[in-house]
Parts: structure tokens; sequence; C-alpha cells
């Protein structure tokens, strides 16, 4: 590819965003991948401590959210999708928390394969209503043994016959390989599903071939190549090594303020979506609210830039909120006003 090209998406596009929207109502995808839970620990700080020169944060509330794979299926539901997941958790509270908030989210919990050997993992976010102070993970990273990805893979196959796109999302947790990928992969496209992966800078880039749609971050996306991203050309250049280390039809990197650059195979430009932010509050989650929204678009009948544009609405909507969030559709057509109407 020679050059990037910008979509330019304007009043008159609105009627078929719309209409397109509507259609991923009822859309159901099956998200793989590592889950977790999310904790805020809000507080305020007015001292120093006498211990050590650090804040002391006097904690005045605390949430849970939906976090990693699970904050996708989330999203799924929250834009009008159906969403099943698989993956692992622990035998411990933290398994319980999330089951209890899958349940609140409309997203059966019922094909989590329960491994005693790890702990589910939970992020916790220290924050003030200023900025984030500090993050404690608690989670497991060794690799899931054989039995463990058979279970895994045994209840992804048996969502695949209902479910019309699948999503990989890989946090590096231990549960996918490169053999486990493949599985996958050959699984869904013998069940004729498109397959879109969030992928992991430690994962090597060949281990995704078989993907449909790689949805990659810049971050991600220099590291899988094996090069930074500094300008057009080197973005350019990206894209195409994604291409065709992975075999995928398309390569999306999102770019935050930057947009999402679209990249086709055989195409000879590449596109950029701008982007539709007009706060930016928290940039948390917003990955996962992109492919959330390719994942039920696709399938739904939109192209890869209509679907790239709704999801960069909904993204644009997602970092004006604290912590991962989700959108609706009510809001992506408020958007869709707001910047083309």
């Amino acid at each position: 590819m020679n050059r990037l090209e910008t979509v330019k998406t304007t009043s008159k596009d609105l009627p078929r965003l719309k209409d397109l929207l509507a259609r991923i109502g009822g859309v159901e995808s099956l998200v793989v991948g590592d889950v977790g839970v999310d904790r805020y620990t809000l507080g305020v700080v007015e001292r120093i401590s006498p211990e050590a020169p650090v804040p002391i944060v006097a904690v005045e509330t605390e949430w849970l959210k939906l976090g990693l794979a699970a904050n996708v299926a989330e999203n799924i539901v929250a834009l009008g999708g159906k969403a099943r997941m698989t993956g692992i958790v622990g035998s411990d509270r933290g398994a319980e928390d999330l089951a209890g908030l899958l349940k609140k989210a409309g997203v059966p919990s019922d094909d989590l394969v329960v491994d005693s050997t790890r702990r589910t993992v939970l992020k916790d976010r220290i924050v003030t209503d200023r900025q984030q102070m500090l993050r404690v993970d608690y989670e497991s990273t060794h690799e899931a043994a054989p039995v463990v990805r058979a279970q895994v893979r045994s209840r992804a196959k048996a969502r695949l016959a209902s479910c019309r796109s699948v999503v990989i999302e890989d946090y590096a947790k231990g549960l996918f390989s490169r053999e486990f990928l493949q599985e996958l992969f050959d699984d869904s496209r013998a069940a004729g599903r498109v397959v879109l992966v969030d992928p992991n800078l430690k994962t090597p880039i060949d281990a995704y071939r078989g993907a449909d749609v790689l949805t990659p971050n810049t971050k991600e996306a220099e590291s899988l190549c094996g090069f930074r991203i500094t300008d057009e050309a080197s973005l350019l250049r990206a894209g195409t090594r994604l291409l065709e280390a992975t075999g995928a039809e398309h390569v999306l990197i999102t770019r935050g303020k930057d947009g999402i650059a679209i990249f086709t195979r055989g195409a000879s430009v590449g596109q950029l979506v701008p982007t539709t932010v007009r706060e930016v509050f928290d940039v948390s989650g917003a990955g996962d609210t992109v492919i959330a929204a390719l994942a039920l678009a696709l399938p739904g009948g939109a192209t890869i830039v209509e679907a790239a544009v709704l999801a960069n609405l909904a993204a644009g909507v997602v970092v004006g909120k604290r912590g991962t969030a989700t959108v609706t559709p009510a809001e992506i057509e408020q958007a869709m006003r707001y910047f083309f109407g």
C-alpha cells in the first residue's frame, strides 16, 4: 500500500449507519479469552504518610466492573447483541464476583472453566477525582494445562452453531498457545464464522494466522512488527506486514486520538477513520468497545469501513466515561448527530 485515505462521513451517511446500528440487535457473538474483574477504589488525598513519602488515600467508595474479555462481552450486550463467553477462572472470591457481574450484565457464565491452580484476574485501581494513583494486579499467568484448554475448546465449539462471530481476546494470562489458537481458528472456519482477534504484544505474530480481522493498538502493532510507527509510511508498512504475516482479510490499528487505520488484503490504499471524541476521561477498555462493535456490525451486513465508523463512534463515547465502560445504541446515535448531523 502506498498511501492512506481519510474516510469522510457526512449527514448523507446517517440513514445507512442508523440502519446498520439497528441490525446488530440480536446478533450473537462468542468471546473466548482471558477474563477478569476490575475494582475501582475511589478516595481523596489530603496528606502524605509519615511512614514513607507516599500519599494517603482516604477511601470513599469502591465498585467492581467486568474486565478483560468479560468487558468485551458486556459491551456486546450493551450494544444490543447477545454474548456467549468462555475462559478460565479460579476457585475463589474473584470467580464469584465475576459470575455475579456477568449475570447483572446479561452474559451467561456457565461456559467458564474452573482451574483451581489459578486465581481469577483482579485489577484494583486506586483513584482520586483527578487521577489514578496506583494499580494492583492479582493474577496467575502460568500456561494453562492441556485438559483445561480442551474444556475451553469444547465449550467454544458448542456455541459456534448459534454465534455469528468469534472474538479472541489475548491478554497473555496463560490461556492461549500457538496450537490452541490454531484449533480455535480451524473450528471457527469450519463453522463459517468471522474471527476477530485482539492480539497481545507478547504473542508471536504468526500465531494469529487464521484470523479474519486483527485489531491491535499502535503499541501492539509496533511489537508484532518489530519497528516503531512514527509516520504514515511506517503505519502503512505495519499494516502491510500484519496482513502478510497473519493472512487476515482486514487489520485495524487503533490509534487513539488519531482514529482507526484500516488495511485490507488486496487493496492498494489504506483508510483512516478520524477520531470522534468530545472529551477524554479514561481510555481503558476502548479497544474492547471497538472489537465488540466490529463483531456485531460485520455479521450485520456492514462493510469494514462502515463497521469501523460505528466502532470509532462507540469508542469515542466510552473514553468519556470513568473506567472500563459500555456504550448503548442511543449514545452512538447521539454521537452520529453531533459529528455528522
